[in-house]
């Protein structure tokens, strides 16, 4: 659609250009197209509609007129009866024109698109016509009224742009629902599908979406400006009027153009964000004008009487408005400890601070911001204790009402922020200045809450009445809340004022009668009792204030019932659950509503704990009750539980056993077991009468006085574990007891490790893993108890996960699962801390769990460690991956129900002790190294929690932005991790290296940020460490290069055949590629984003070590790696830049040449040509123009001669005299060859385009390059017979010339030729093509015809063109083309009166 457009513009600048241009009978068929065509229709319908309603209102009177009321309804004002005669404009400029666009799209696919069709309403309905308009009167319709529809009609349309379906939908989850391309209506909702999505087009609809915006604001703003300005109106009372609806519209327009510089700024846009910051800054200069400079203006009464004082309020309460939103946009939102987590904003669109505009903008920064926002605060203050604002003085005021009367423009000055500090900082001085004097006063007199103000003695500027006071009060008390940052200020000003209210003095009286003193009075005493009742007022210290002030106001009950519920819904706050489920909360001013509920549902609450507790105790110990952590209540549940013990056994399945009295050591086993002895299976021994296997005999007493104990087994049962070990056949007695020994084992061990897990010793905890340890590799075999099978398949989970996402390690990976499977109870213990156990913990669980984590772990690695020295040597690197496996299963499971708070502790403390625990380890291996890094893989993690749906609640959005950041705070570990292993561990310094290089490059997974950082790992830390770091850098780096080699190639048909049938479908709907480095189709597209982060990498490398750029180019330029050479040839001005910055261009480029093959020759030419590009605007230094001479001579083409290509990328910078020697060698080469050459000679020489330069002296050749207008001249003066080439390709060459217009144009060919017929007329004959070139151009441009006619066909009579044979018949033909051409007065026959007779 582009090339088309920009077609027929060329076509009417033609037209436009030739006065006597005719039309062409082919006018009248597209003529009739356009009124066919149903987008014309559909335009010109909408248009029509839209300057009816504008034509209304742009005639209306200003009044109410007759037509605005109707029988029974009531009269409209003038604002509501303009605002229903703009109605039509904004339904059409809003809903009907998108609604128009996708029904047009829908009903003529074959002919229109979406965005087309989009496009041109939006273009044609908005951007020209009621946008300007609307602007044009909201700034200088002559009345009132119009003016103030006008700038609502703004407000209006921004609101209905944002709705679903029109221009800025922000309603709409799916993309491609969202208006105005699609019908803005949720997916599922009436039957609708999203249907799919290009994510480029949607970056594409984004930018044009920000850019409406943006045209929206803009005007916005424009349009209350002019508004803002003093004088505006002769009359007072108008100009007051139009200054207050200006006000009201700024106030509307303040938020939403700060929250778009804050997306601007983030996405990195410094200029957009610029372009819309000076004009809001000019904005908010012209509204603190109106409120401040008045007087300095003499545009109000300087005298404090009523009248004066009156007529200005109105615009003074809109100011304060403005001003309290000013305050509440520049501040910070910054909240003390667990309150940040309880207020949550209400609703996001509706509010901006500082914290939301991001950092990084030279000009618009929150330091700049926040003075302003302080300063504010500061004059509001002073507004409320002094009920209006101090004098002052005229001098510091002069330079501000000068600047902002005369409307001068600062956008160019070097800060914008100058005006309005110069505005707000006096007025906030003025009233700091009395502040500060009546806090000396009061430390004087030693009551910190006195505060006396002299206010006999204070002269203001002027008053508040009651509406403008009233809104001052208002805007400090929400001021107080929204901003805590300001609560104790605004706390202690109201305060205050509450103590000293007005109607003390003489001044309070101007504007104030007695009915609105009491007003403001009881206003004041409710605000000080509403901020007492926050939590914020214990926290900041202020409630002694407010309860002093509420006290000598006589409402002391009041404050204190206040002060007893702010720290009520503090310590609630501060408290856990059980602290809230305990609190009383009682509002003794509601007791009487619900008495008999409230106690119906203590009664109830009442019931079912006594319930509970009777069947705790109906069950017994039998059901297994958790003995509590104090002894004494332990022993008081143990006798409690007494009288409910049954009194025998419950019955087994053999009963020929013998049973066990019940005494106290029965009580005892029971509690210690949590109920576990009374249903122990009577089949197993172990459990029964497992101790009879050893006897004990006591020896003799020894020195110590304590007899010798011995330890014996008995024989049989030594027997039958002799038989087993030793592989010999056992009897079924024998087996089975092999069997339960294995079982007795597996539950012995359980014991252990969950004593020593629960130990509160830390020495006892200890040695009791200590012993785990060891038996968990002593048992080989043994299956893991129930208690801690879960641990078991934890591990043997996270190792076939891990074989899944790791292929390179698959064989190690397997291994470990085998071993895994083999050894129970070694897997159980690696991952037995990193399970969920099912129970709350507290404090102190968080902060053990890394280090009990780390006792377990290492006592198993350092035990696999001592065992591989004699048995298996691969047993502990076995052990580390099962370890690591379970660290990275950990914390996926966490990264996958975020809401699970006990597996995200277990991540955590996992992730956090992971960095030590491998620095403790003995040794690591690469496949260890490679577990660690698919903690890196959170792409998908961080694009889940970054999308919020509209469904989702607050909590919901925290709790996903805790889980991102937890996250990538593991995964930023990992890379800790590689880089202490590279530092420290000679050995695996390259497997390290080998896994953050393959992070940073995108081969191994990971989110965008850890890409960054492991590149910047890479490049800023490691790389320069040393020089063995930095030779193990480029080895990955070259290693990584070499795997998007190998994916190029393996995937090279596959984009091939995309690419293909992509521009088959372009070149169906008449679509072309705008560079030839873009990507074709969505495969290629891909392909490139794989395999361009190992080339950026290699090439940031690669300027310090230029030496690498020899594999960047070979690999290049291997056969079917088409897409790497396209990703080298995409980031080449980048490696140009720098390495010429680092190394110089001309050494660069020498060392380059060096390095390259003749088959690199392509990309060798692609760097030179990016070296020249980069050198700003001026001229290639003839440094490089030798160098590049030097490389031409060095390589040679096929025939032995200089490749000329090597030159072309330094032409512009070589002598004209020179190039004049070059150009036959670039003649004769392709047509492609002779094209760039000739851009790039002429491409430093665009204003000389159409001349033909002479020397300034001529006795020294100094001009450099060659213009068009030259370029032409000298390719028709070439002797081709001189140079050898054919007649035939010289004259080729001048027509490939003329067909390239954009370049030689219509202009540059008539300067051509008039140069060479001037040097005819001078002596010189005219070239063999001169004529053949005047009947090109005759055919190709008719701008030019008029001007053959007239000058160049009489200058060449003149000349004698007769006497050349063939150029005299070059000359008629060119006459008898141009006699008859249907121009009106363009004609040859007056040069053909001139020949002679």
């Amino acid at each position: 659609m582009m090339q088309i457009d920009e077609i027929d513009n060329i076509n009417q600048q033609i037209i436009d250009d030739d006065d006597n241009a005719a039309i062409i009978d082919s006018d009248a068929s597209d003529i009739d197209e356009e009124e066919a065509s149903p987008l014309l229709s559909a335009l010109d319908d909408l248009e029509s509609r839209v300057v009816t309603a504008l034509n209304e209102f742009k005639s209306h009177p200003g009044t109410v007129g007759s037509t605005a009321t109707s029988a029974g309804s009531v009269k409209q004002s003038i604002h509501q009866e303009l605002a229903s005669i703009l109605r039509p404009v904004v339904e059409v400029s809003a809903h009907t024109g998108p609604s128009t666009a996708r029904a047009l799209a829908s009903s003529y696919p074959q002919n229109y698109t979406i965005e087309m069709c989009v496009d041109e309403i939006y273009t044609r309905i908005n951007s020209e016509l009621i946008l300007p308009v609307i602007l044009e009167s909201a700034q200088s319709d002559t009345i009132p009224a119009k003016r103030s529809a006008s700038l609502a009609l703004f407000h209006t349309l921004h609101s209905e742009w944002c709705k679903a379906g029109s221009y800025l939908d922000g309603s709409t989850s799916a993309p491609s629902l969202a208006g105005p391309y699609g019908p803005g209506i949720s997916p599922g909702s009436g039957h609708v599908s999203a249907p799919p999505f290009n994510p480029a087009e949607g970056q594409r609809r984004n930018q044009i979406k920000s850019a409406r915006r943006a045209e929206l604001l803009r005007r916005w703003v424009q349009s209350a400006i002019p508004n803002l300005t003093p004088g505006t109106f002769t009359n007072a009372t108008l100009d007051a009027s139009a200054a207050g609806r200006g006000v009201l519209s700024a106030s509307a327009a303040l938020k939403p153009c700060l929250r778009y510089m804050a997306e601007r700024i983030g996405s990195a846009d410094d200029a957009g964000a610029l372009r819309l910051f000076l004009p809001v800054m000019r904005m908010i200069e012209g509204v603190l004008g109106r409120i401040f400079l008045e007087r300095t203006r003499g545009g109000e009464s300087t005298s404090m009487d009523k009248k004066g004082q009156v007529e200005g309020d109105a615009l003074r309460s809109s100011c304060i408005k403005f001003l309290e939103i000013v305050v509440l946009c520049f501040s910070k939102k910054e909240l003390p400890f667990q309150a940040a987590s309880r207020m949550k904003k209400d609703n996001v669109a509706n509010d901006f601070s500082l914290e939301d505009l991001p950092p990084g903008h030279p000009i618009i920064t929150r330091e700049s911001l926040e003075e302003i926002g302080d300063y504010a605060f500061s004059t509001l203050r002073g507004l409320v204790l002094l009920g209006g604002q101090a004098a002052i003085d005229p001098n510091l005021l002069l330079a501000a009402a000068a600047s902002s009367s005369s409307g001068s423009n600062f956008m160019g000055g070097s800060n914008p922020f100058t005006p309005i500090l110069d505005i707000l900082k006096p007025a906030a001085l003025a009233f700091l200045n009395f502040e500060t004097d009546a806090e000396k006063a009061e430390a004087a007199g030693g009551d910190k809450n006195a505060f006396t103000l002299d206010r006999a003695n204070i002269e203001l500027d002027f008053g508040l009445s009651q509406k403008s006071y009233s809104l001052s009060i208002n805007a400090i008390q929400m001021l107080a809340t929204k901003r805590p940052v300001y609560f104790k200020e605004s706390s202690v000003c109201l305060a205050r004022r509450a103590i000293d209210p007005p109607g003390t003095s003489d001044n309070d009286g101007v504007l104030l009668s007695k009915a609105a003193i009491t007003g403001i009075r009881t206003h004041l005493r409710s605000s000080c009792l509403t901020l007492l009742r926050h939590f914020l007022s214990v926290t900041s210290g202020s409630w002694e204030v407010l309860a002093d002030a509420l006290k000598q106001a006589g409402m002391e009950t009041q404050a204190d019932r206040a002060l007893k519920a702010s720290k009520q819904q503090l310590n609630l706050m501060k408290g856990g659950r059980a602290a809230r489920n305990r609190a009383a909360v009682f509002y003794e001013w509601d007791t009487s509503a619900d008495d008999s509920r409230a106690a119906k549902r203590q009664r109830d609450t009442d019931d079912a704990q006594a319930r509970v507790r009777a069947a705790k105790m109906a069950r017994g110990l039998g059901s297994g009750i958790q003995l509590p952590t104090s002894m004494v209540d332990a022993c008081e549940l143990v006798l409690l539980n007494l009288d409910n013990l049954p009194p025998k056994r419950p019955p087994v399945a053999s009963s020929k056993q013998r049973k066990q009295p019940i005494d106290l050591d029965f009580v005892v086993d029971a509690v210690v077991s949590n109920g576990a002895s009374l249903t122990m299976e009577e089949n197993h021994w172990y459990d029964r009468d497992g101790g009879d296997g050893w006897a004990i005999e006591e020896g003799e007493v020894g020195e110590d006085g304590r007899p010798v104990l011995t330890f014996k087994m008995n024989s049989s049962v030594l027997d039958a574990g002799m038989k087993i070990a030793q592989g010999e056949k056992v009897k079924d007695t024998e087996k089975a007891f092999a069997e339960q020994s294995k079982l007795a084992s597996s539950m012995a061990f359980s014991r252990v490790l969950m004593s020593s897990s629960n130990a509160r010793s830390s020495a006892v905890a200890d040695f009791g893993k200590q012993i785990a340890a060891r038996l968990a590799l002593t048992l080989e075999g043994v299956k893991a108890a129930s208690e801690i099978e879960r641990s078991h398949v934890m591990t043997v989970e996270a190792v076939e996960s891990s074989i899944k996402k790791n292929a390179e390690t698959e064989e190690e990976l397997a291994g470990a699962l085998e071993f895994a499977l083999e050894n129970p109870l070694v897997s159980s213990s690696l991952a037995y801390d990193l399970t969920p156990k099912g129970l709350s913990s507290d404090e102190n669980e968080v902060s053990n769990a890394a280090a009990s984590t780390s006792a377990l772990a290492m006592r198993i690695l350092n035990e696999a460690y001592v065992c591989s020295f004699n048995e298996d040597k691969a047993k502990y690197e076995k052990c580390l991956d099962l370890f690591v496996s379970s660290v990275v299963n950990a914390c996926d499971l966490s990264n996958q129900n975020p809401k699970d708070n006990e597996r995200k502790r277990i991540a955590n403390a996992a992730a956090s002790s992971l960095p030590h625990q491998l620095g403790a380890a003995p040794f690591l291996t690469p496949s260890s190294l490679n577990l660690v890094s698919s903690l890196c893989d959170i792409d998908e993690v961080v694009k889940k929690f970054s999308t919020k749906t509209p469904s989702q609640t607050i909590a919901e959005a925290a709790a996903a932005r805790t889980a991102k950041a937890a996250a990538e705070k593991r995964a930023t570990a990992a890379l800790l991790i590689l880089r202490d292993v590279a530092f420290q561990r000679d050995a695996l310094r390259g497997s390290a290296v080998d896994c953050a290089v393959a992070i940073a490059s995108g081969r191994l997974p990971a989110s965008a940020q850890i890409e960054d950082k492991a590149l910047k790992l890479v490049m800023n830390v490691i790389f320069p460490k040393n020089v063995d770091c930095a030779d193990k850098v480029i080895t990955s780096a070259a290693k990584e290069l070499e795997f998007a080699t190998r994916f190029a190639i393996e995937n090279h048909e596959k984009i091939k055949k995309a690419n293909e049938a992509s521009a088959r479908k372009k070149e169906k709907h008449g679509y072309s590629s705008k560079s030839a480095l873009a990507p074709q189709s969505d495969e290629e597209k891909q392909a490139l984003d794989r395999v361009r982060k190992p080339v950026v990498l290699v090439m940031a490398l690669a300027v310090r070590r230029p030496e690498i750029i020899k594999a960047i180019m070979e690999n290049g330029c291997r056969d079917g790696a088409d897409v790497l050479a396209k990703a080298i040839r995409t980031n080449m001005p980048k490696l140009a830049r720098a390495a010429a910055t680092k190394h110089g261009a001309a050494k660069i480029a020498v060392q380059v040449a060096d390095m390259a093959s003749k088959k690199e020759a392509p990309l060798l030419i692609c760097f030179l040509d990016n070296l020249v590009t980069a050198a700003d605007k001026s001229l290639p230094s003839q440094e490089l123009i030798d160098a590049c001479q030097e490389i031409q001579k060095a390589r040679l083409d096929a025939d032995g001669k200089p490749d000329i290509r090597y030159i072309m990328p330094v032409v512009s910078g070589i002598k004209r005299v020179e190039l004049l020697k070059e150009l036959p060698d670039f003649v004769k080469g392709s047509d492609e060859i002779l094209k760039t050459a000739l851009h790039r000679m002429s491409e430093r020489l665009g204003r000389y385009s159409m001349i033909f330069r002479d020397e300034p002296d001529p006795t020294e050749n100094t001009l450099r390059g060659m213009s068009s207008c030259e370029q032409m001249v000298y390719l028709h003066q070439l002797d081709f017979h001189a140079i050898g080439i054919p007649q035939k390709r010289y004259l080729d060459v001048i027509r490939v010339c003329l067909e390239d217009d954009e370049v030689f144009n219509d202009r540059v060919v008539q300067a051509a030729l008039d140069y060479i017929s001037g040097k005819f007329l001078e002596g010189e004959s005219l070239p063999l093509a001169y004529m053949r070139t005047i009947i090109l151009t005759c055919s190709k441009h008719e701008s030019l015809h008029s001007w053959i006619c007239h000058v160049l066909l009489p200058r060449l009579v003149e000349g004698q063109v007769h006497s050349d044979k063939r150029q005299w018949e070059g000359w008629m033909r060119c006459a008898k083309m141009l006699e008859n051409t249907g121009d009106q007065g363009i004609s040859s026959l007056e040069a053909i009166e001139k020949l002679p007779e």
